[in-house]
């Protein structure tokens, strides 16, 4: 589904995402165009990268064995023995030394190798080969070994999230290649997008809404059943993408990043709300306003368009009112901007939005 939107349109939504991308280091990039999502990423890598040359790579103690002329550390005794270092009036030491070559660098350095063997832009080939001059001390990791969900994120290697998230969805791409034994890049949509269009609506609303209106993201909804503390009757969790609510109601918005916004009628050419989704925002729902009775609750299922006509439906079920929309994302990123404004002045009456940015 990316070939329908336009990339510049794909790194305006990552900028709602990542706020670091609206510093001068990243600036240089909302002027230029880039052929595919491929080289954004790329390009994205690179400029984060830069600011990490700037700032200093993280260093951290990493223990070295090393055959020196000079003490240093302690003496390895076996290996000074193996290697005969005493008849050569040297000895293998083991000291600890502090270094930038860490996981987090040896992970970029690694997914900036893989890129330049891949077939993006030339002149971001350039770029990344220089780059990679400043990593001489980094040793590489094969891409298949990094664990993802292992990564601790403190006030002292923030900075690498952002960073590492890119280098995720490259080498999520690298390995799906080797799989299939493919020399092009495969298609992301499922990955990026997704999550992209799910988090930007979130953020969108976030920074957009006056203070009158409170957001939230994956907010846990609580089933209204019996016995549902106990481990074993327990049913599956129920988050929402994006909640908003004022003092009066709440909308529960759920994303759907699908290429078929409706479902056609086997017994006749009516186009109905996709049943799977229109259940699972029921759900939602119905499930809330159990636990907000002083709340008007509503439900949204939002989709890109993707070619066609736009959607806009509106069911009311037990006295709750459910709204089917979509959202093209293949116009200018202004009229993006004005279609969410103009997505919730018919369920908030008197909305207001402020600028961001």
């Amino acid at each position: 589904m990316s070939s329908v939107i336009p990339i510049k349109n794909v790194y305006h939504m990552l900028v709602y995402v990542f706020e670091m991308l609206k510093s001068k280091e990243y600036e240089r990039l909302d002027r230029e165009e880039f052929e595919n999502i491929y080289d954004l990423l790329a390009s994205l890598l690179l400029c984060g990268t830069s600011d990490l040359i700037k700032r200093g790579f993280l260093k951290s103690y990493v223990n070295q064995i090393e055959e020196l002329t000079a003490i240093r550390g302690r003496i390895n005794i076996v290996g000074s023995i193996r290697r005969l270092s005493f008849q050569n009036a040297k000895a293998v030491c083991d000291f600890d030394e502090f270094s930038p070559d860490i996981y987090f660098n040896q992970i970029i350095k690694s997914t900036l190798l893989y890129l330049k063997r891949r077939p993006i832009n030339s002149r971001i080939k350039k770029d990344i080969s220089r780059t990679l001059l400043y990593f001489n001390e980094i040793a590489t990791i094969e891409l298949s070994a990094i664990k993802w969900n292992s990564h601790v994120f403190h006030r002292n290697n923030s900075h690498y999230n952002t960073l590492l998230y890119f280098c995720q969805l490259i080498c999520d791409e690298a390995l799906a290649n080797q799989d299939k034994g493919e020399k092009d890049f495969r298609t992301i949509d499922e990955k990026l997008l997704p999550e992209l269009f799910e988090r930007f609506v979130y953020e969108f609303y976030k920074k957009h809404l006056v203070s009158g209106y409170k957001v939230h993201f994956q907010k846990e909804i609580v089933w209204d059943c019996e016995d549902c503390d106990k481990v074993y009757n327990k049913p599956p969790n129920m988050r929402a993408d994006t909640v908003i609510s004022d003092k009066a109601q709440k909308l529960i918005i759920d994303t759907k990043f699908s290429k078929i916004t409706l479902q056609s009628n086997p017994h006749n050419d009516n186009k109905t709300t996709k049943s799977a989704d229109l259940y699972q925002i029921f759900a939602y729902v119905m499930n809330m306003a159990k636990s907000t009775p002083d709340k008007t609750i509503s439900g949204m299922l939002l989709y890109p368009q993707v070619g066609g006509e736009p959607v806009s439906l509106k069911h009311s079920i037990f006295g709750h009112y459910f709204y089917v929309r979509t959202i093209n994302l293949n116009q200018e990123f202004k009229d993006i901007k004005n279609e969410l404004q103009k997505n919730l002045r018919d369920i908030f009456v008197d909305v207001e939005y402020k600028d961001w940015g």
